[in-house]
């Protein structure tokens, strides 16, 4: 076995530890996005972006991060957007008999 470098640190001939990866915030709230967007396609995308950004905004009041309460997000975006769909058709449906 050859002698290690003097500047070479001792973890480095030792087997690598998988590091532990933190879910990116934005990646699960882009991903949350998509995936609303394609649930809620008669919604306008900024819509959907704006109730998923709300949603974390509400969450991160209370002192919770994105990570722990992407399904309390993920609801409450959801919910959102059901009230805005519901009121889109119902503006749609008296614009017709109107």
């Amino acid at each position: 076995m050859a002698p290690r470098p003097r500047n070479a640190p001792a973890h480095a001939q030792e087997d690598p530890v998988p590091a532990v990866r933190r879910p990116n915030p934005r990646a699960l709230l882009l991903d949350l996005t998509r995936r609303l967007a394609e649930e809620f396609d008669t919604l306008p995308i900024p819509t959907v972006t704006t109730a998923v950004q709300s949603a974390a905004s509400a969450t991160e009041l209370f002192g919770d991060d994105v990570a722990s309460s992407i399904e309390t997000i993920e609801q409450i975006a959801r919910e959102d957007l059901a009230a805005v769909k519901t009121a889109a058709a119902e503006q749609a449906a008296i614009a017709l008999a109107g």
